[in-house]
């Protein structure tokens, strides 16, 4: 009995598809689910718009671009890749403070908001053009303690610090169990390259000289010693000595600064990685304590639907109708016409 009726369906294929498709529909009525383990959290993306991340060191698909430019694509995949229910909030950086432009929101509902929001983040909204990392980062993390406890952030930077703080002025952090984790993300070349000065539409106007760079005097410059009182007594000038530390890195050019990096990574208690492409990043983002390991449901209403319609549509197509064993053309019989 099984048989003849497996033989009976195998000659109405179009029967067979249409119950499929009747299946199909009805288990997507029920809408059912299985349980899908997922990495979720909350993150306050935090990108430096300060002049050095004009500079073009960067390449994306294979095409020249500035640090900024890098950031801003690389952060729009992130997004997309981030699974549903993180949560993702956005800020700029200059002189001393992260500026928020967005609490964070669920990626998923509302990727349109976050992608517009990413797209307008431009190096003219500085407020300044001192650019103090240690401060930044402290201030980015006293405003996730302070209005979302339990997130973490995503810094990045490429770590040019201007003017150059002097060795042993550098401002501390106090951690404590409440403090936020997260990742200081180096974006920029190894090779120091010329700064540029844009102009009011982004167009290149020039490029920042050593003169210019070594006018901005260095926070947290010495007091004078009792020698150099002496010798400014003899007439020496002393108090237009130079206002920068004597290693501090040339104001006018400008790399990734891993040094600097590591440097505020350890006095914030955060991770630092080098920004190479989204996938790294995701994992870095995903791997911090401040995230968790969650269980969702994973829809399968869509597939079933899906799956439906094309058994639905296959069942509708003509079957080809086969030649009759007996029927030959008067040709192949040797019949001339």
């Amino acid at each position: 009995m099984a048989t003849a009726l497996r033989a009976w369906l195998r000659r109405r294929p179009r029967l067979l598809l249409a119950a499929l498709s009747a299946l199909a529909f009805a288990a997507a009525i029920a809408r059912p689910a299985i349980p899908w383990p997922r990495t979720l959290g909350s993150t306050l993306l935090v990108v430096d718009i300060t002049q050095s991340m004009n500079v073009v060191d960067m390449r994306w698909q294979g095409r020249p671009t500035s640090r900024l430019d890098y950031t801003r694509a690389l952060l729009r995949q992130l997004l997309a890749e981030l699974p549903c229910g993180h949560r993702a909030g956005l800020a700029v950086f200059s002189e001393r403070k992260a500026l928020m432009l967005l609490a964070p929101v669920e990626v998923c509902a509302h990727y349109a908001v976050l992608d517009d929001a990413l797209g307008g983040i431009d190096w003219r909204m500085a407020w300044a053009a001192d650019s103090h990392l240690y401060y930044g980062s402290y201030s980015a993390l006293a405003e996730i303690e302070r209005r979302w406890p339990g997130g973490t952030l995503a810094f990045f930077t490429d770590g040019d610090q201007a003017p150059a703080l002097f060795p042993g002025r550098e401002p501390r952090y106090e951690r404590h169990a409440g403090s936020p984790a997260g990742v200081l993300f180096g974006v920029g070349g190894d090779t120091p390259q010329p700064v540029p000065r844009l102009d009011a539409d982004g167009r290149v106007a020039g490029y920042w000289t050593e003169e210019e760079a070594a006018g901005f005097a260095s926070a947290g410059a010495p007091t004078l010693s009792v020698a150099d009182m002496e010798r400014m007594a003899q007439g020496a000038d002393v108090r237009n000595q130079s206002q920068r530390p004597a290693d501090a890195p040339a104001g006018h050019l400008s790399a990734r600064n891993d040094t600097a990096l590591a440097a505020v990574a350890r006095a914030a208690g955060l991770r630092h990685v080098t920004a190479r492409d989204p996938g790294s990043v995701l994992e870095a983002l995903l791997a911090l304590p401040g995230t968790q390991r969650t269980t969702q449901r994973l829809e399968l209403h869509g597939a079933l639907v899906a799956l439906g319609a094309l058994a639905l549509l296959a069942s509708l197509v003509p079957a080809r109708r086969p030649r009759a064993a007996g029927l030959a053309s008067p040709l192949a019989k040797g019949t001339t016409p």
